[in-house]
């Protein structure tokens, strides 16, 4: 058995790689902690109940986490935390392997698609056991716990936020005499358009107003659309939760922007990837990147100008209830041996308010009002105005949004190519239309 000294552990990534393939390499989902291949130990002859934790990031989030398990140790002397870490990329395969040989992480983040398989096929403790009684959960938000339920029962907990938004180049909207858009009002799409044209028509030639989601694999702006309109991504039976017509009406709006000069050409846009230091308002070509909120910090890092989190065309107002939050969320094994102690450690990482501070918006914001408001003063101003859009995000009255089913991620693959084509002018949106309500639903529904 390894030691348990809380360090993060890569132990057996290179064992898991030969079993189940090269791609696999670097999978702390795959690791055990010993010899009997089980997901934790009881620390035999009095020690401690050893619980391993895994998770998904960069260097600095893993840092992070590091300093925040140090600090669990010193107040649950009885506990050791073995971190494990891998990349998001091959997340999903990871965990469909470990489900296959019952060995998951007693605590560990899930990928949102594989948590109805994993509730509905026994690896996850039914945590509404534990809520109140272990885990305070007076924190949060109905329409936050939702996320983490499965045919009503609570399997996984939120521990980040984060949702849609518009971050814009403040100084190309004070040159070109635009007024950002603030909670709890925002742009329609009508506006938006308008003013991405109106910043066309002001830069010139070689700059545009905005970039676009649809062939950028950012399905949520979509989803935001079609909410706004009563319907949803997906409905609850797992099948498409949009019409045709809404659908076309969205890839219509996209094709007039493209026309007009108002959005960035894929042929521009995709020169680079179009996200982080590729994302056409960091390369100096449009006035709005349309991305996840909880990048902010890091956008603006990468600017010379500042830079402001507007939300999504059409979520202000009376359409706050169609915003959609998309937490990460994190569960506990059922095949665990040492529940109560994954019990405490998940209480820790979702109410104490060091680990709070430590982990800042790494993974998003809180998922407590109590602990957004505990880090606020200590973060910089582009965190600080994250925490405050999410704030308002959480505590509007949101309509629910089903989960996405298993099949949800090839789905959406099919959909990006198809977007794509579109984009490139290879297909119609007729035929775009048709490859979504044709072989790409039965990929869907299987």
């Amino acid at each position: 058995m390894a030691a348990h000294d809380g360090a993060l552990s890569r132990r057996t990534f290179l064992q898991a790689s030969a079993a189940v393939g090269a791609g696999l390499a670097g999978s702390g989902l795959l690791a055990g902690c010993g010899d009997d291949g089980g997901s934790s130990s009881s620390g035999g002859g009095g020690g401690p109940a050893t619980i391993r934790f895994a998770f998904w990031g960069s260097d600095d989030r893993v840092k992070r986490f590091q300093e925040a398990v140090d600090h669990f140790h010193t107040e649950h002397s009885s506990i050791r935390v073995e971190p494990e870490f891998g990349a998001i990329d091959a997340i999903e395969t990871k965990t469909t392997v470990a489900m296959a040989g019952g060995n998951l992480p007693d605590v560990f983040w899930i990928v949102g698609p594989l948590l109805p398989q994993l509730g509905r096929d026994g690896h996850l403790v039914d945590l509404s056991t534990v809520i109140g009684n272990g885990i305070d959960g007076d924190g949060f938000e109905d329409s936050l716990l939702l996320s983490g339920q499965v045919d009503g029962v609570q399997y996984a907990l939120p521990h980040g936020l984060q949702s849609i938004g518009l971050f814009a180049n403040q100084r190309v909207l004070d040159e070109v005499g635009i007024e950002a858009r603030k909670y709890p009002e925002s742009f329609s799409w009508d506006e938006y358009a308008d003013v991405c044209r109106q910043i066309r028509e002001a830069k010139g030639d070689l700059f545009y107003g905005t970039d676009e989601p649809t062939y950028a694999g950012a399905p949520h702006f979509f989803r935001a659309w079609a909410r706004q309109r009563g319907e949803n991504l997906y409905d609850d039976g797992g099948d498409l939760g949009f019409t045709e017509d809404t659908l076309r009406s969205w890839l219509e709006y996209w094709q007039e922007m493209r026309d007009s000069g108002a959005a960035v050409p894929p042929q521009l846009a995709l020169e680079q990837n179009p996200f982080f230091e590729g994302a056409p308002m960091i390369r100096g070509l449009s006035a709005f990147h349309m991305r996840n909120s909880n990048q902010l910090l890091e956008l603006q890092g990468l600017s010379e100008d500042d830079l402001t989190l507007m939300p999504c065309p059409g979520n202000g107002g009376d359409g706050a209830s169609s915003i959609g939050i998309d937490p990460n969320i994190l569960g506990i094994s059922a095949d665990s041996s040492n529940v109560d102690a994954a019990v405490e450690f998940v209480n820790f990482l979702l109410n104490d308010p060091k680990r709070a501070e430590v982990i800042g918006t790494t993974i998003g914001a809180p998922a407590t009002q109590a602990m957004r408001e505990h880090i606020l003063p200590t973060l910089s101003e582009p965190e600080a105005e994250f925490i405050e859009y999410i704030d308002f995000e959480a505590t509007a009255p949101i309509d629910p949004i089903p989960p996405a089913p298993d099949t949800a991620g090839a789905f959406q693959d099919g959909v990006n190519l198809a977007m794509e084509e579109l984009a490139y002018g290879r297909i119609s949106i007729d035929d775009a239309v048709e490859q979504v309500f044709g072989d790409l639903r039965q990929t869907l529904t299987g």
